[in-house]
């Protein structure tokens, strides 16, 4: 009976790992939450040079303070949905984008807590923007790589 029921559980675990692994998402470690599955091939490797493939177009990445450092790889189309944890007295700068890869775009999803601070962005074309805030002597930035 002890081997039926190790066998049992062994057969459990197996099934639960299998499933999580099929849930992962792309990213670095501490990467954006509710990141939808990477493009794959050779192709979307080659676009994204050293940026980890994060998104299929149409999709939205949601980031925090947390990604800050981080490089991603996404394709037009493609919405970044910014969330920096403030104070009411301590905020966080307007969300700017470097370059028109990445687009300000209002979502209707900002009704936001008094101290967050906001910023809803679209990939709008192949190439390379840098999104930044600050706050007092923190910086967030995050490279994202449009890929075509």
């Amino acid at each position: 009976m002890r081997s039926v029921s190790f066998l049992a559980a062994a057969v459990i675990g197996v099934s639960a790992l299998t499933a999580a692994c099929g849930q992962q998402t792309a990213g670095p470690a501490g990467g954006p939450s509710g990141s939808p599955a990477p493009p794959t091939g050779p192709s979307a490797a080659a676009a994204c040079g050293s940026a980890t493939p994060t998104s299929s177009p149409n999709r939205v990445v949601t980031l925090n303070e947390g990604d800050s450092g981080s490089s991603f790889c996404i394709k037009p189309g493609t919405g970044v949905l910014i969330y920096l944890r403030g104070t009411p007295t301590d905020k966080w700068a307007t969300l700017k984008s470097s370059s028109a890869a990445m687009k300000p775009s209002a979502n209707g999803h900002l009704a936001l807590m008094a101290g967050v601070t906001g910023g809803f962005f679209v990939a709008a074309q192949p190439g390379v923007a840098t999104i930044t805030s600050s706050r007092g002597t923190q910086t967030f930035q995050v490279t994202v790589r449009v890929a075509g």
